[in-house]
C-alpha cells in the first residue's frame, strides 16, 4: 500500500529516522523493503523489469488534494520505490517582457515598428508557457499549479498492509503536522547526535 503525503516531515525526522519511527519507535508498520518489489504509476513490477504483480493501491493525504496534487500529479512512469522517500521536485516557470498588445520584447518591436517613443509604450512581465510548461501544469489540478517558482516536497511510503485509520492519523500527524515521536530520547544517539534529523524544510 503506497502512502503519499505533503511536505518534508515537519518533525525535522528524515526518511531514515521516520523509518525508524514507523517501524521500530511506535511500531506503527511494517514497510515494504522487498528489493525485487517496485511500487511505480501503472502498479507495482518486479524491480527493473515490466512484469506486474498487481495494481498500485493507494491513499493521498487530505493536505495533497487541498494543495492540487492529486495522483494524476504523477507522471508516466514515476517510481516510488518502497520504503520510505521525501522527494523534492523544483519548478522554475520562464518569463519575458514583451510591449503591452504585443508578444514582441522591445528590439522586437522596435525591428518591425520602427522608432517610437519610450513613453508612450508599456512593458509587461509575460510568463511563457511552452510546452515543458504546459505539461508540467496540466498534472495539477485545475487552477492549483503555482505560476512562480516554487519547491514541492512530498513524502511516501510503502508498506506491507494497509494500515487502520488510527495508524494512518498517527503517520500522517508525524509528517503533516510535525507531531514528536512518542520516546524523544528514543532518537538520541550519544555517539552520532542527529543521526535521524535533517535540516528543517518548508512547503512553499
Amino acid at each position: 500500500m503506497l502512502y503519499i503525503f505533503a511536505g518534508f516531515p515537519r518533525n525535522n525526522l528524515h526518511a531514515g529516522g521516520l523509518q525508524y519511527c514507523v517501524e521500530e519507535g511506535e511500531e506503527l508498520a511494517m514497510l515494504e523493503h522487498d528489493p525485487v518489489v517496485q511500487y511505480r504509476k501503472e502498479g507495482v513490477f518486479v524491480s527493473r523489469t515490466e512484469e506486474m504483480l498487481y495494481p498500485v493501491e493507494y491513499r493521498m493525504s487530505d493536505l495533497c488534494l487541498r494543495d492540487g496534487i492529486t495522483w494524476e500529479w504523477f507522471s508516466e512512469g514515476w517510481a516510488f520505490g518502497n520504503g520510505i522517500t521525501v522527494h523534492k521536485t523544483q519548478a522554475d516557470p520562464e518569463f519575458k517582457t514583451v510591449v503591452h498588445g504585443t508578444d514582441l520584447n522591445l528590439d522586437e518591436f522596435l525591428a518591425e515598428y520602427g522608432a517610437a517613443r519610450i513613453a508612450d509604450l508599456s512593458l509587461e512581465r509575460r510568463h511563457i508557457s511552452h510546452e515543458s510548461w504546459q505539461q508540467y501544469e496540466s498534472r495539477w489540478a485545475p487552477g492549483t499549479c503555482p505560476q512562480e517558482k516554487h519547491v514541492v516536497h512530498l513524502t511516501w511510503m510503502v508498506t506491507t498492509h494497509k494500515l487502520p485509520n488510527f495508524t494512518y492519523d498517527r503517520v500522517r500527524s508525524l509528517i503533516e503536522e510535525g507531531a514528536e515521536p512518542q520516546d524523544a530520547n528514543f532518537y538520541q544517539v550519544v555517539d552520532e547526535p542527529g543521526k535521524y534529523l535533517s535540516t528543517p524544510r518548508v512547503m512553499r
